[in-house]
């Protein structure tokens, strides 16, 4: 006991010791004085004795540790000990470091004190002088083993502190030592501390230097897999340590971004994979700009969007909105968001939509970082192929537009609702998907109705028609709905098959109507109801429909069903507080003067009205008040409202309104037209139930003032429209109306004043009372219903062609006008264009009434002198074809002004909205509808106009006469008219490709309306059935021309029925001579099957002389390209002329492309026809010679045609070529501009008719010098032209041309005798002489290989530089040819 005891208390006293000791040395200053230090050298000798720094105590030996670190300090900069007993002295100091993890232990504040000596005076430096290599590897393992959250600042600053002195005073950075810092690195380890991780990343941020060379070599190791394979290295994630690096110390990673554009590039597609995520993850470091030293890395990581792998596309594509959402201001945001917008293309679907997915993120998480002109690129996958891509950009959209809202940015975006509007029309969305957007996605939650309404006003500012008639449409179908709901009980399986057109699927839809029915859920059906009633709010609507899906829930059969239902039954797009907030922003935009916004406000209204008319139910006091505001556009659009709601709106509201009938009886009296003509429909719908009683009192209140001639637009107009409203009422006092019309107003002249008018809009007043006058009686004859009880219409027909005559409804009246001055010129012209119109309105009810000759008067109209006249005419005839309200046979008239002058931009005009009718009667073929709806029109197909056309050309004035005039430039005209037609009927087809030639189809349609006109005589006057012949032969020509195949032309054609009062077909005159002299002998029948064969015969029969061959070449070599291209050839050509003059050097390949386009507009446009396969064997074996010029040439302007051989280079040109390839089906020489196959229908033609015309391609004749030459002779004097013809000149005849074309024979094929003959102009062609016309040039001697290399005499220099060939042309202005540069010998 004694013992243990005396140990205690030795124990006790040399801790105590310590401690006095480790106190007054940490009072020593640094660097005593020798006394103060020769006293502690006793003590400084015994605090290093092994029993003291190995004692087995850890607390005395913590006390001699922070002793020996005080006397390190204390003694400082001389060591206090030699080397051996100092290792041993920081083998103690740095083991007291492990007791730093026990925060919470007594002597952890011993421990920080001796750490923070260590890095205040830098004694662990020691250590490498010592060579201590494991007791610092030691060092760092602990600090970064003990680091923790729960460690002061203070403890990881010192701990940092000590490991960068370590790290800067080092001369190399141990690789074990480097191991144990990367170690520590990387995201989610759960052995090291966040503490830890950070602190290897500050020691790394400040001794980068230090540490790249060694961080360098062991990624590069890692990267190609040499790196250590200890333990330590195999924990150790080369990613990760980039990541973390990136993080505190980018610059030191500069060595390495070469080896990570190796991995974004590798075939490993693992290793591709990790590359992508890390440079995603790089980038998308919150609050971390991307060094300009990575710029390179971005561009690769891009670059992987086009990868081959779709999982690496999408991976890049998840990382690319990572990175903009850590930072969407960043520099790079532009360059990100352009490359995903060049991937919404991409073939995948699923890319697709994830690109459309991250734009969208993007906007929604932060809207200005992504423009408006970004996302209606994402709308443009409203149209994807894939109906997943087309849904989602739906969704997506609206996602954007209601965050939009609630950042009150919604201005660039309101173009948004218009275009999911528009899917309406896709048959992939339909009304089903679309409604459901605008119900639930398309507003904030937090919206109130008010903030809704204001929204929907400022959208409908920005509508325009398209997207108007898609909500028009999705509120009939809930018009619809609602109506044959009240009928249910009466015509259940009626009413379901109807509603089910509603829908998407309508048969899976009456289906599940059928199903709902049987369904006794009492619940369900009170939801329902409650849905159907107007009052319901929005708010209980949504209510309301949450409940019934959660009562059926998503399993049930009927689920879908009633999802879409509930909706589109429901009010929930629009309800009554819309009305009278709506109401209430009418007067709010009309106190702030915004027009845009007012009109908008009655537009919405307007709408409603019309398709829920219970929504505006007791709002009669609010619009009367509106209705007597002095705005024109607020008061046009209630009575509007009324007229289509006011029968609803009076039921509703139970009384009448006597200020309102005798407010909307003044407009109709005392208003203006467009008010008189609004208030007459509102006072029919408010008292439809008084049986008309206030409108006779109304019509009676007209008649008299009408007599009075006061205020008679307005009165007119009113007229009008009681007689198209109320046609009882109007019968009462119609004879009277019509009468006073015809007499007072049509029939009434005057003096043309002596004022000189020159504007087309100065018009006289008598001159708009007239027209007014017209378009009441056209009003009388287009009742809403019963129409064909109207009589007396012949007598209006008659009339309105005077009108259309003469100007006047007489030509009495005319003559009265004594001085026909320019005033009398401008309101003939007003008068014929309304008595124009009055007709296309009245042929919808009428067609069948309107003679020919009044039709013909009509489609003329366009040619009056003045222009404004054709303009609004032809306006007029495309909106109503295009309404489908006139028969597509009167776009006639876009064709049938054949010599006017037109500027270009009204030539466009009219050929765009020729190019919509066409178009719009291509589609009803495809869908095999007709194109009218109410199916009076028999015209569906286009080439069926051609039947109205070709009558209206023969009967034109200026026809010429076919048997007297023979000058083919007359006929020009037409035939340019007919070609503009025909060739339009090419650019649509129902796979919506474009085409430049006539289908089978098409050319069978054509031809065989052709022949039925043929074999019909004109009805009106059979003198000019000539005119139609020849127009038929014209249009034969044209048709072959666009022909697709040639082929085609000999399909057995069909039977056309022609309209009876146009033509009178052979056989039906035959049988009415047969009816009225039957003392004649019958004509014998044809036989059916002579019939048949006759009806697969080409048109040949009543064929005319514009069909010969001399006419066929003279309009096969018109030029009937547009004058656009023609402007563009002339810049061309100055452009190519600057460069040659100014000595630029000019590419080869350049001046190719120039020249081959040159060189197809110069040379007349040919239709495209296959060559026979021993043609072109011929011509390529004659052309051996230079097939290494012309190869060459051929590979040298890749950089457009994207090729890499001359085989597909020689394909394309081929067809811009014109080559003289003989037809097989026919013995007649084929001319230099491939030859049509009318010839075949011509065969007794002899090419001797074609020598009025023969000239020479320089002056138009041949001289004395020259051999001419003819098929006759060719075949006496054979031997001729053989080989004695190799190496000598002729002049070839090209009858399309009609002109001599000089060139060279090359070669003579005797097995097959023909010649190859090389023209001046480059062009070759295979020829048999013996049945051509050809000029042999006297004195010229065969050329040698010299001449034909001189010929090129503008090419000084040819110089190959990689692989491009550039041409120095001389100073003089030569025009060269492609085929000219195709020979060029180097």
């Amino acid at each position: 006991m004694d013992v243990i005891k005396h140990k205690h208390n030795a124990y006790a006293i040399c801790f105590g010791l310590l401690q006095q000791a480790a106190a007054s040395l940490s009072e020593l200053e640094q660097s005593p004085g020798k006394e103060v230090l020769k006293s502690m050298q006793p003590f400084v000798n015994a605090i290093v004795k092994p029993e003291l720094l190995k004692h087995h105590d850890k607390e005395v030996k913590l006390l001699a540790a922070a002793c020996t670190c005080e006397i390190t300090r204390v003694t400082a900069p001389e060591a206090p000990y030699d080397d051996d007993v100092l290792k041993d002295v920081f083998h103690l100091i740095v083991s007291t470091f492990s007791g730093l993890r026990d925060t919470k232990g007594p002597s952890y504040g011993r421990r920080v004190t001796i750490l923070e000596t260590v890095a205040k005076y830098r004694s662990c430096v020691v250590m490498l002088d010592l060579e201590c290599d494991d007791l610092i590897n030691e060092m760092f393992t602990t600090f970064f083993s003990v680091a923790s959250d729960g460690h002061s600042e203070t403890v990881i600053t010192s701990m940092k502190t000590i490991m960068v002195a370590v790290l800067e005073e080092s001369e190399d950075i141990n690789q074990d030592l480097l191991l144990i810092i990367l170690r520590v690195l990387g995201r989610n380890k759960k052995a090291i501390t966040m503490a830890a991780r950070k602190l290897a990343m500050s020691v790394i941020a400040q001794c980068a230097g230090k540490l790249e060379p060694g961080i360098k070599h062991f990624i590069v190791k890692s990267m190609s897999g040499e790196a250590s394979t200890s333990a330590i290295s195999l924990q150790i994630d080369h990613h990760e340590i980039i990541y973390d690096i990136y993080r505190c110390a980018p610059q030191a990673l500069a060595g390495i971004i070469p080896y990570l554009s190796g991995e974004l590039l590798t075939d490993k597609l693992d290793v591709r994979l990790k590359a992508v995520k890390l440079a995603g993850d790089l980038f998308s470091i919150p609050g971390c700009s991307i060094p300009d030293t990575f710029h390179p890395i971005v561009i690769d990581f891009l670059k992987r969007l086009t990868d081959k792998v779709v999982e690496v596309r999408m991976s890049v594509l998840e990382h690319v909105k990572l990175c903009i959402l850590s930072n969407p201001s960043r520099s790079e945001s532009p360059q990100f968001i352009a490359a995903l917008c060049d991937r919404l293309l991409d073939y995948d679907e699923s890319i697709r939509q994830k690109v459309v997915a991250v734009v969208s993120d993007i906007a929604c998480h932060e809207l200005s970082s992504i423009s408006p002109n970004t996302v209606k690129l994402v709308a443009d996958r409203l149209r994807d192929k894939s109906l997943l891509v087309k849904k989602y950009t739906m969704e997506r959209l609206s996602d954007i537009y209601r965050m939009s809202c609630t950042k009150r940015m919604s201005d660039g975006y309101n173009w948004i609702p218009g275009r999911i509007l528009r899917c309406f029309y896709d048959k992939d969305f339909r009304s089903d998907t679309v409604e459901c957007i605008l119900c639930t996605s398309l507003f904030p939650a937090e919206f109130s109705v008010k903030d809704k309404v204001r929204t929907w006003v400022r959208l409908f500012s920005k509508f325009d028609k398209v997207e108007i008639k898609a909500l028009e449409k999705i509120l009939e179908q809930k018009q619809r709905l609602e109506s044959d709901a009240l009928e249910v009980k009466k015509k259940v399986m009626v009413c379901f098959r109807f509603m089910s057109r509603c829908f998407t699927d309508p048969t899976n839809a009456e289906s599940d109507f059928l199903l709902l029915h049987q369904l006794k859920d009492a619940n369900v059906w009170k939801i329902l109801t409650t849905l159907l009633d107007p009052t319901t709010s929005s708010l209980q609507s949504s209510k309301s429909r949450d409940a019934l899906l959660k009562i059926v829930g998503q399993k049930h059969p009927l689920y879908g069903i009633l999802s879409i239902l509930s909706i589109k039954c429901s009010y929930i797009l629009f309800n009554k507080d819309y009305v009278k907030d709506i109401l209430l922003e009418v007067d709010l935009q009309k106190s702030s003067g915004n027009r845009l916004l007012t009109q908008s406000c009655m537009n919405i209204l307007v709408i409603l009205a019309s398709f829920s008319p219970l929504l505006l139910s007791r709002t009669e006091k609010d619009l009367v008040h509106l209705l007597e505001d002095d705005n024109e556009v607020i008061k046009e659009g209630i009575l509007y409202v009324l007229a289509k709601a006011g029968g609803v709106i009076r039921e509703q509201s139970g009384n009448s309104s006597s200020s309102l009938d005798l407010f909307l009886e003044r407009l109709c009296l005392e208003g203006s037209r467009r008010l008189a003509k609004y208030a007459v429909h509102a006072l029919v719908a408010i008292t439809k139930n008084d049986e008309l009683k206030s409108l006779s009192v109304l019509y009676k209140k007209l008649v008299d003032m009408l007599e009075k001639k006061e205020h008679l637009s307005s009165v007119l107009q009113s007229l009008g429209c009681i007689a198209q409203t109320a046609r009882p009422v109007f019968e009462t006092q119609e004879t009277k109306i019509r009468n006073f019309i015809k007499k007072d107003i049509l029939g009434y002249s005057e003096k043309a004043s002596d004022k000189t008018k020159e504007s087309w809009d100065d018009k006289s007043e008598v001159c708009s009372l007239k027209i007014f006058g017209i378009k009441t009686l056209v009003k009388s004859y287009l009742p809403v219903k019963d129409a064909h009880l109207c009589v007396g219409i012949g007598e209006l027909i008659k009339d309105l062609n005077n009108i259309l005559s003469f100007g006047e409804i007489s030509k009495d009246i005319e003559s009265r006008y004594f001085f026909p001055t320019l005033h009398s010129r401008v309101d003939k012209a007003h008068l014929k264009l309304a008595a124009a119109k009055a007709i296309l309105r009245l042929s919808r009810h009428w067609d069948k009434k309107i003679p020919v000759d009044v039709f013909y008067h009509t489609l003329r109209t366009s040619e009056f002198e003045f222009p404004e006249v054709k303009r609004l005419f032809l306006k007029k005839v495309h909106q109503y074809i295009k309404d489908r309200s006139l028969d597509p046979k009167y776009a006639c008239g876009f064709l049938l002004d054949l010599g006017s002058q037109q500027s270009v931009q009204e030539k466009s005009e009219e050929n765009r909205n020729l190019n919509d009718i066409i178009q719009m009667c291509q589609q009803g073929k495809a869908r095999q509808v007709s194109v009218q709806s109410d199916g009076k029109f028999s015209v569906v197909r286009p080439e069926s106009i051609l039947l109205y056309l070709i009558h209206a050309l023969a009967h034109h004035p200026s026809f010429p006469n076919i048997d007297q005039c023979k000058d083919l430039k007359a006929y020009e005209p037409i035939y340019r008219k007919l070609y503009l037609f025909l060739s339009m009927l090419t650019n649509f087809h129902e796979d919506g490709k474009p085409s430049n030639s006539l289908k089978k189809e098409e050319v069978t349609s054509v031809l065989s309306i052709l022949q039925s006109i043929r074999s019909s005589e004109d009805a009106i006057d059979t003198n000019m059935s000539k005119n139609s012949y020849a127009i038929c032969d014209l249009c034969f020509l044209i048709t072959k021309c666009l022909a697709q195949k040639q082929e085609d032309l000999e399909e057995p054609l069909v039977h056309v029925r022609v309209p009876q009062g146009l033509y009178v077909s052979h056989d039906k005159k035959e049988e009415n001579e047969t009816e009225k002299d039957k003392e004649e002998e019958k004509e014998s029948e044809i036989d059916k099957k002579e019939q048949e064969k006759e009806d697969k015969k080409h048109v040949t029969e009543g064929h005319t002389w514009l069909g010969d061959a001399s006419a066929v070449a003279h309009f096969e070599s018109l030029n009937m390209e547009s004058n656009e291209s023609t402007t563009s050839k002339i810049i061309e050509d100055d452009i190519l002329d600057i460069e040659e003059t100014s000595g630029k050097e000019v590419p080869l390949g350049i001046i190719l492309e120039r020249l081959k386009a040159r060189g197809t507009k110069d040379r007349k446009s040919v239709k495209n026809g296959s060559t026979p396969t021993s043609v072109q064997n011929n011509s390529n074996k004659d052309n051996n010679n230079n097939d290494d010029n012309l190869g060459m040439v051929r590979e040298i302007d890749l950089h457009k045609l994207g090729v890499s051989n001359g085989h597909e280079i020689n394909k394309s040109d081929e067809k811009h070529k014109r080559k003289r390839i003989p037809n097989q089906a026919t013995s007649v020489a084929v001319a230099k501009r491939k030859k049509s196959n009318v010839l075949s229908a011509f065969d007794n033609i002899k090419m001797s008719d074609l020598e009025d015309h023969i000239h020479t391609k320089e002056d138009g004749k041949t001289d004395g010098s020259d051999v001419e030459c003819t098929s006759k002779e060719g075949e006496s004097q054979h031997s001729q032209h053989t080989t004695d013809l190799i190496g000598r000149r002729i002049k070839v005849w090209w009858p399309k041309d009609r002109e001599f074309y000089e060139g060279l024979v090359k070669s003579y094929d005797d097995e097959k005798k023909r010649h190859v003959v090389l023209y001046n102009d480059g062009d070759v062609e295979v020829l048999r002489l013996d049945k051509e016309r050809w000029v042999l040039v006297r004195n010229t001697p065969k050329p040698t290989k010299a001449s034909v290399i001189s010929y090129l005499y503008f090419v000084n220099i040819v110089r190959i530089k990689w692989g491009q060939f550039h041409v120095y042309p001389s100073k003089q202005n030569v025009k060269y040819t492609y085929m000219q540069i195709c020979y060029i010998r180097i």
